[in-house]
């Protein structure tokens, strides 16, 4: 038994990652916006028919009312909804109070709709239709929306029941239409939310490979292949700065490649002291890139200069040496990719003379 409870429990009240909620919201927020605007159409459409009908014996009656009131609602909440999308209202809470919003507002037009169309001798479908266009297009806990669609269906047969005793339904039937609906609701609830989490699965899938082959091994820095498919920002100015450990080939040849590689470890992490860990890549070898459009010139340089500091003041075990680093570098608005790479080209060459002043001082 309580296996079974666990599994209705499952089917009816799932528990979603906060990251697939997101999506789940912005999704809903999407298909409210469509749905809202395609109601205020509609309603405005319906609006102009009777005034063309009625222009010369206009008079105000509750579907009139109703008619409009429904516009308004269904552009505010279409506006509610655009805001979500654009970030300036956010929240799982506020996209679910949205949602539940707009499912009230056009459930109880269609209810009204069909309860009026059930006084006038025709077809009651608006109600139907209505459902179903909600759970094609709209993504809610099949617990809450099988409760919604409940509540919905016995207030609109007990309106019928008072009307004239509900003489025209087969209550057999409204009581299949409820269960063919729910089931519906939580199948189709299922289908979407296993294609979302599919989807979403493949995408992590991606970000991982691509963040594995981005990611220097030895350093934890971003490797040739991040900066090959770095997102240029156009316009902006963008600091660069190449750099590498001066004599490194002295510490290869005099304390081994393992001492080297804990030197370039070293210099690589204590750049995560002073600078983001995307602005850092190594280039190659000892040679470390460090690039930002986020510091002004001044600031940049004097980050440089701190993690020269930090890098001369820490030690590598079994190496007596002081460890120092060179840098140079340059500044420029970029465009392009090869924009960037000319700007590198230049910092490195900053780098060669900067290198180039202390050999011949030494």
């Amino acid at each position: 038994m309580v296996d079974i409870f666990n599994k209705i429990k499952r089917l009816l009240l799932p528990k979603n990652k906060d990251e697939i909620n997101d999506i789940i919201d912005l999704s809903n927020m999407s298909s409210v916006k469509m749905i809202c605007i395609i109601t205020a159409i509609a309603g405005v459409l319906s609006m102009l028919r009777y005034f063309i009908l009625y222009y010369n014996n206009l008079y105000v009656n509750i579907t009139t009312i109703a008619t409009i009131a429904v516009i308004l609602l269904s552009l505010i909440i279409a506006g509610l909804s655009e805001l979500f999308l654009k970030g300036k209202i956010h929240g799982h809470n506020v996209s679910v109070c949205i949602v539940y919003l707009c499912i009230i507002v056009i459930s109880a037009f269609c209810l009204y709709t069909s309860y009026t169309n059930y006084k006038l001798d025709r077809q009651i479908l608006v109600l139907f239709i209505a459902n179903i266009s909600i759970i094609s297009f709209i993504l809610i806990t099949p617990l809450y929306h099988v409760l919604l669609l409940i509540v919905e269906n016995l207030f609109f047969y007990a309106l019928l029941y008072c009307y004239d005793g509900a003489k025209d339904i087969v209550f057999i039937n409204a009581l299949l239409y409820l269960v063919v609906i729910v089931i519906v609701c939580i199948i189709s609830y299922h289908r979407m939310i296993n294609s979302i989490i599919a989807t979403y699965e493949a995408r992590q899938l991606a970000e991982d490979f691509y963040i594995k082959s981005s990611i220097d091994q030895l350093t934890g820095l971003m490797n040739r292949y991040a900066l090959e498919s770095i997102k240029i920002k156009k316009g902006v100015t963008t600091h660069v700065a190449m750099t590498d450990i001066d004599l490194f080939k002295t510490f290869n040849d005099t304390f081994g490649h393992l001492k080297g590689d804990e030197v370039i470890k070293m210099a690589a992490s204590n750049l995560f002291i002073v600078f983001r860990r995307k602005d850092c890549f190594r280039y190659g070898g000892d040679e470390f890139l460090i690039m930002t459009t986020k510091l002004s010139e001044d600031t940049f340089k004097s980050r440089l200069s701190t993690w020269a500091k930090i890098v001369y003041g820490t030690k590598v075990e079994g190496i007596d040496t002081p460890i120092n680093v060179s840098y140079g570098v340059a500044s420029g608005v970029i465009n392009t990719k090869e924009d960037l790479m000319e700007l590198i080209e230049k910092a490195d060459n900053e780098l060669y003379k900067i290198k180039s002043i202390k050999h011949n001082n030494t």
